[in-house]
């Protein structure tokens, strides 16, 4: 989300394009944060929504606090994300196995920059993170087309680092389940859009291989 920005006005009560304009996210968005009672509001004779400028602020502090928490669970570059039980699984998968030395000082830096993109678009759901991370899966889906690793392999080894990302926020994070459900939604979106690109990039690399 955007930072907000001031607004304005001689009251303290904002009209929905005033109050999506203080939180710097379009009317779509806050009507349905609002639908769902993520933001209270109120409603005039005339059916109008208002907001509170008060309430506003609140709802900001409440998600940025929460982003800076999953950001912490996650850390700046993912390793804070893995505990050394899934460090050691990790090295037993297949997929694993086809990864020599000289590649994995290369893939891990790919991940590594991944990481860090999430973490910065939970904190701050910028498109500069979402560009960071599509970076990051173009090269991570070119080095894994390198490998020679099936199409299948690929996939199952970006989802593995996927479902470790969900159950590290769901046993780490100190929120309600609703908003631990609405932080792995964030990510579920993120990952949705970052897999995509490292099999568009994967596709593309297998394409340039000579045949055996």
């Amino acid at each position: 989300m955007m930072s907000p920005r001031p607004v304005q006005t001689s009251d303290r009560w904002l009209a929905l394009g005033e109050a999506s304009r203080f939180l710097g996210v379009d009317i779509t968005t806050l009507r349905r944060w609002a639908d769902a009672g993520q933001v209270r509001t109120f409603r005039t004779p005339g059916g109008h929504r208002r907001f509170a400028a008060a309430d506003l602020s609140d709802f900001v502090r409440r998600r940025h606090s929460a982003s800076a928490r999953l950001a912490d669970v996650i850390g700046p570059d993912g390793t804070a994300l893995l505990s050394a039980a899934q460090s050691r699984r990790i090295r037993t998968q297949r997929w694993y196995r086809a990864v020599g030395a000289s590649q994995v000082t290369s893939i891990g830096y790919s991940c590594r920059a991944l990481m860090a993109a999430l973490a910065a678009f939970l904190a701050r759901s910028s498109p500069p993170s979402r560009r960071q991370g599509e970076s990051a899966a173009r090269a991570l889906g070119a080095q894994v087309a390198a490998l020679g690793l099936s199409a299948a392999d690929a996939t199952e080894a970006f989802l593995y680092f996927r479902r470790a990302i969900a159950g590290a926020v769901s046993g780490r994070l100190p929120l309600t389940p609703d908003r631990k459900l609405q932080s792995v939604r964030r990510i579920d979106a993120f990952f949705n859009r970052m897999q995509l690109v490292m099999m568009e990039a994967y596709s593309r690399g297998m394409g340039k291989r000579t045949p055996a």
